[in-house]
């Protein structure tokens, strides 16, 4: 029970943590900090660690970086009211974009006491791929292929770009 415990605690405690990066306004001013996103639209942000955090939302920012890796609010299309935090991959005129999921999270009770608290337990995570063209995001899914790629005929540096990135995968 106390090893279940502890491992709970822990878990707890590195979910908890806000990570230090850089918060980016729509005014096209930054403040450094600790960001913590939130489950649905916003970010939690504090200037020091013993700060109390400061909500912020899409309406107010256009994204966060974490050291070299740029995470931006991207809307499906013009007309979408939310968008969605989305990971640079690969910026220009067409930008390449990545999204993480858990496949999921499922909760377990251990021990003969079914009251504790459950453990989660985390699921496989798998990257989906998006491309922002012509103010449009486009899902590609889970691998680019041959045909995503012939969308881009046009741009052979992309293409030489986005081929190069997923080898390293």
């Amino acid at each position: 029970k106390i090893t279940g415990l502890l491992f709970l605690l822990g878990f707890i405690a590195v979910d908890a943590q806000f990570q230090k990066e850089t918060l980016l306004f729509k005014n096209n001013t930054s403040k450094e900090g600790y960001i913590k996103p939130k489950s649905h639209d916003g970010l939690k942000f504090k200037e020091n660690e013993d700060d109390k955090p400061v909500i912020y939302s899409h309406l107010q920012v256009i994204g966060f970086d974490i050291e070299e890796t740029k995470y931006r609010y991207v809307k499906h299309n013009a007309s979408d009211v939310e968008p969605i935090i989305l990971k640079e991959m690969i910026p220009g005129t067409i930008v390449l974009y990545e999204k993480e999921f858990q496949s999921g999270e499922t909760p377990m009770r251990l021990g003969p006491d079914r009251n504790l608290l459950p453990v989660t337990v985390d699921r496989k995570s798998s990257i989906i791929y998006y491309m922002f063209v012509n103010e449009k995001l486009i899902k590609i899914g889970r691998k680019i292929k041959n045909r995503h790629l012939k969308m881009l005929k046009d741009c052979p540096d992309l293409v030489l770009k986005i081929k190069k990135y997923t080898k390293q995968i």
